[in-house]
């Protein structure tokens, strides 16, 4: 079930907190990469990410970044009515830093970190208030493109609305997009351009 969620806000206790929540840079296409960065949508609709980033300045402190996180997840489960944020681990070992969390849906994701993070149907985004006037191309083939009432009549996919630079791992495959999105070559992870100024369009299935 969809939740229409008002609370949320971005961790920024620390400079490593805030450089792992806006610093995602790449993703394996399992998710299970202990050494790179990564968001993955997971096959039951929930979102994992895991971060790791360098610890190595002397002002940082484990506790306080572990204190930070745990008391920001917390706050936003109580808002949220739910244990919908999980932290899964945060480790200091050898100068990195690894958080890993899981988020019960994309809506969780977008409102803890303040960004847009819609997955869905089209009829859903629609509903959302996302603009669906926009062209896709295919990723078999550029020149084949779709538009807003194509978008609309795709019934078996589903539609992935960002304004994240991060590499994000779909469970599915890509099959159109925003001129601004890259595709990797097994068509399961994708990125937005660093510098659009425009939201990321994916169609997968």
């Amino acid at each position: 079930m969809k939740r229409n969620l008002k609370f949320g806000f971005k961790i920024g206790a620390s400079a490593l907190v805030i450089a792992c929540m806006l610093g995602v840079t790449a993703c394996s296409s399992s998710g299970n990469d202990e050494n790179a960065t990564c968001i993955l949508l997971t096959r039951d609709g929930k979102i994992q990410s895991s971060i790791v980033e360098s610890f190595e300045q002397s002002y940082y402190d484990k506790e306080e970044l572990q204190q930070t996180i745990l008391s920001e997840a917390a706050t936003y489960n109580r808002s949220a009515g739910n244990g919908n944020i999980t932290v899964e681990k945060v480790e200091v070992k050898n100068g990195t830093a690894r958080v890993q969390m899981t988020y019960a849906e994309p809506e969780d994701y977008a409102a803890f970190n303040q960004t847009d993070f819609f997955v869905g149907t089209a009829d859903e985004a629609q509903a959302d208030g996302y603009d669906l006037n926009v062209v896709l191309s295919s990723v078999k083939n550029s020149s084949e493109t779709v538009g807003k009432a194509d978008i609309l009549g795709m019934k078996d996919v589903k539609l992935l609305i960002t304004d994240i630079n991060d590499a994000v791992t779909l469970n599915g495959r890509v099959v159109y997009v925003s001129e601004n999105v890259t595709v990797s070559e097994n068509a399961k992870t994708i990125q937005r351009t660093p510098d659009s100024e425009k939201k990321a369009y994916v169609i997968f299935k």
